[in-house]
């Protein structure tokens, strides 16, 4: 999950980051967010994308260490310009099988 913040999300290499979520997500994997819902290695890494391009010159960071029960894990993040308080919040909620995302849920926190 710390990999999925510090590594996926804030890689803009293109090929550096599906290389990345080829490895860390099932083929067949699911994201959510408040937008809706996409699956896939191509719609997940669109996704990404378009939110990297939303967002220039900000980061993401792990604000709570992840934790895990079974096959569930979560971690709490930030997002915002390199040091300086971050513009938004949230946490991830995964479902994973044999070491691979399945499902991705993306909170944001109110402000």
């Amino acid at each position: 999950m710390r990999r999925n913040v510090l590594e996926v999300f804030n890689t803009t290499d293109d090929s550096a980051r599906r290389e990345l979520i080829e490895a860390l997500y099932d083929p067949d994997a699911d994201f959510y967010d408040a937008e809706g819902s996409v699956s896939g290695h191509d719609a997940i890494d669109a996704k990404i994308r378009t939110l990297q391009l939303d967002a220039p010159g900000l980061t993401f960071t792990v604000s709570v260490e992840p934790a895990v029960i079974d096959d569930l894990g979560r971690i709490s993040w930030a997002l915002g310009p390199a040091g300086a308080p971050a513009v938004v919040s949230g946490m991830d909620v995964a479902h994973v099988r044999a070491g691979r995302f399945t499902a991705l849920y993306t909170f944001v926190d109110p402000r």
